[in-house]
């Protein structure tokens, strides 16, 4: 084979190539037949661009092929687009896809807020019953610090309060999530202590003077990190049972695959977290009234039920 018969065979795949590189460079997704397509000319061209060296072809088509691979090149291992797009999909469709299959968020999700609007409502209508769950000077205590009027906050404090929110709400996810070491019970039994409690505080505190401010502080970040809690738990209830429950496989590759299982709802709890501490800080102390604040608590209740119930249906 001559180089002039090389060049006039090879050409069209170059033509090709050189088509659909700016295609190819732009796109955040690709057509299956597309990337088949692009698969095969860059392994020709490249292939071409070791021929034409052996037959020596004038320096402007080396260049030219030389410049097709190197882009080839480009676009198959240095696309940060598709990793970008790659992460998207696991957040706003594989998570949220992830966590509807999972039984142990359902059986968490339960056994955080059935207690926790069950101890509400009786902490609402009886405060003895409240005073026995908590004792008093824990109600007294809650009711003082949500009772007075708040002074100026600067923009320094709130970012402080960040950070400590963010910090203190992980720290108590993480509690409930290491416990279920203890085979899982370890996670539920904070989980429900952590209904009871929550639920009796905030019950009460509704049935007092300070109504306002707690719904005023709390009810635009609850829905995430209340809701937080009990994903936590699943992740926790899932890696401890599996200790007692590995199926047929060995403790350690059923620890390894569960943990695997339980990362949409472990990434969903730090998420709401990170989420809430930052409404709770930056947020909670500002009053436009109780009724702005309550249609915030609704708007973040819908973002949640939204992102776990619509999230990656039909993928």
């Amino acid at each position: 084979m001559t180089p002039a018969i090389f060049i006039e065979q090879r050409s069209k795949d170059w033509d090709d190539l050189e088509k659909m590189l700016p295609d190819l460079e732009r796109k955040f997704r690709l057509p299956v037949r597309e990337i088949l397509k692009f698969a095969r000319l860059y392994r020709a061209v490249s292939t071409d661009l070791s021929v034409a060296q052996a037959f020596r072809l004038s320096r402007m088509q080396q260049a030219r092929l030389e410049g097709l691979v190197s882009r080839g090149h480009s676009v198959l291992y240095s696309i940060p687009r598709r990793k970008l797009t790659d992460v998207r999909r696991y957040i706003f469709e594989t998570v949220p896809a992830a966590i509807r299959k999972d039984v142990y968020v359902r059986i968490c999700l339960l056994v955080f807020y059935v207690p926790f609007f069950l101890c509400a409502g009786m902490a609402y209508v009886s405060r003895p019953f409240a005073a026995q769950v908590v004792g008093e000077a824990v109600l007294e205590e809650y009711h003082d610090m949500h009772e007075g009027e708040r002074g100026d906050i600067k923009l320094g404090d709130l970012v402080g309060a960040s950070g400590f929110y963010i910090a203190n709400n992980i720290g108590l996810n993480l509690i409930t999530f290491g416990l279920g070491a203890l085979v899982g019970i370890g996670s539920l039994f904070f989980t429900l202590y952590n209904a009871v409690f929550l639920g009796t505080i905030i019950g009460y505190l509704m049935s007092t003077p300070a109504r306002d401010h707690i719904v005023s502080w709390a009810a635009a970040h609850a829905p995430f990190e209340l809701t937080a809690i009990g994903l936590s738990a699943a992740a926790g209830v899932r890696i401890g049972f599996c200790l007692i429950a590995p199926g047929a496989r060995s403790r350690l590759l059923a620890i390894r695959e569960e943990s695997l299982t339980a990362m949409p709802a472990l990434y969903s709890a730090a998420m709401l977290t990170f989420f809430a501490a930052f409404i709770e800080a930056f947020l909670g102390p500002w009053n436009p009234g109780v009724n702005v604040k309550l249609a915030l608590g609704g708007v973040t209740t819908l973002l949640t039920l939204a992102y776990f119930l619509a999230g990656g249906r039909g993928k």
